[in-house]
């Protein structure tokens, strides 16, 4: 078995359980579940779930006991769940950084109302923002975050401490060590290539270190030259990656749908498999194996969500403090 394999992470999961749990968040409150294993899975296919149809024939030959199994499946529903609805949050800032920008200029728009907000439009302007209000090195420390963190964020935020909590340790255990793993992309084809990229992109270039950053992106580096003190430089591709990631945070989807294949129906009404399920090596449905792809897309946009709300952060912050000067002056 490949090390940090989904086989792996599998079994890993199983062990945990037994055990009681590898770290301090996990316990196990019983869930109530109507309509049982497969209400969960049919419930999450509103939910950017992976193909419905082999997650339960998975989840069925899964060597978990049924009731860490169905428990699992709950909170993974329920994560989603409260993931979805915040993405309302960032439309709003989004919405907000236009606004206040075209209102700084003198411009009239019609962005009064918020179905015509062009939200990409705040990609230059918070790219101006943090090439000319922060330092490189100011920006470069935004984009680290540990492996507890995540953890925490999922105990203290999301309030779930139940088995799907060691499913979630183990994934982000596997993520920081992703590059073993021999897999592919787990961002599904892009419908229109070069455009619907932002989750792909961003899977590219995250990086995570064993020492100090954890998870984190090279968004400003050091570049010592001959003769010359070091110098903190902006990453402009990969600062523009995230930029572009924040803007998708916005929905309409928690994730990326792939295109619906016309000739693969499957008497299945979520068809689309999310593309990197098939050919990737991650899943072999012949053998009835879990995957786990989704639930590192889902850790990967819990950390771009963790990035973009220091990001908001520090842009408030930043703003406000523009204001309160002009206002003594």
């Amino acid at each position: 078995m490949s090390r940090f394999s989904d086989n792996w992470l599998l079994d890993k999961v199983m062990f945990d359980y037994v055990q009681g749990g590898s770290c301090a968040c996990c316990g196990f409150p019983h869930l109530f579940a109507p309509g049982g294993l497969e209400g969960l899975i049919n419930a999450m296919s509103d939910l950017e779930t992976d193909s419905k149809t082999h997650e339960i024939n998975a989840a069925k030959a899964s060597p978990w006991p049924e009731d860490m199994r169905d428990q699992i499946w709950g909170d993974r529903l329920l994560l989603r769940f409260k993931m979805k609805k915040e993405m309302k949050v960032y439309r709003a800032f989004l919405e907000e950084v236009v606004k206040d920008d075209a209102a700084s200029k003198n411009i009239v728009t019609n962005n009064d109302d918020e179905t015509n907000v062009a939200i990409q439009d705040a990609i230059p302007i918070l790219h101006h923002f943090c090439t000319t209000q922060l330092s490189p090195h100011e920006l470069g420390q935004i984009f680290s975050l540990q492996r507890s963190g995540l953890t925490e964020i999922l105990k203290s935020k999301y309030k779930i401490t139940s088995a799907y909590a060691i499913v979630f340790c183990a994934v982000v255990e596997q993520l920081s060590n992703f590059n073993h793993t021999g897999y592919g992309v787990d961002a599904p084809p892009c419908c229109n290539s070069g455009v619907d990229d932002e989750e792909e992109l961003f899977e590219t270039v995250l990086n995570y270190s064993s020492r100090g950053q954890g998870f984190n992106l090279v968004v400003a580096e050091n570049i010592i030259e001959e003769d010359c003190e070091e110098e903190w430089k902006v990453n402009q591709e990969t600062l523009g990656i995230f930029l572009k990631r924040m803007i998708s945070l916005a929905g309409p989807t928690l994730l990326a749908r792939a295109a619906k294949a016309a000739d693969e129906d499957d008497n299945n009404d979520d068809s689309s498999n999310d593309g990197a399920e098939n050919g990737d090596g991650q899943t072999n449905s012949s053998n009835n194996k879990p995957s786990f792809r989704s639930d590192r897309r889902v850790v990967r946009l819990m950390i771009a969500r963790y990035w973009a709300d220091r990001l908001i952060e520090k842009y408030r912050s930043m703003q406000g403090q523009g204001v309160d000067n002009q206002s003594s002056t």
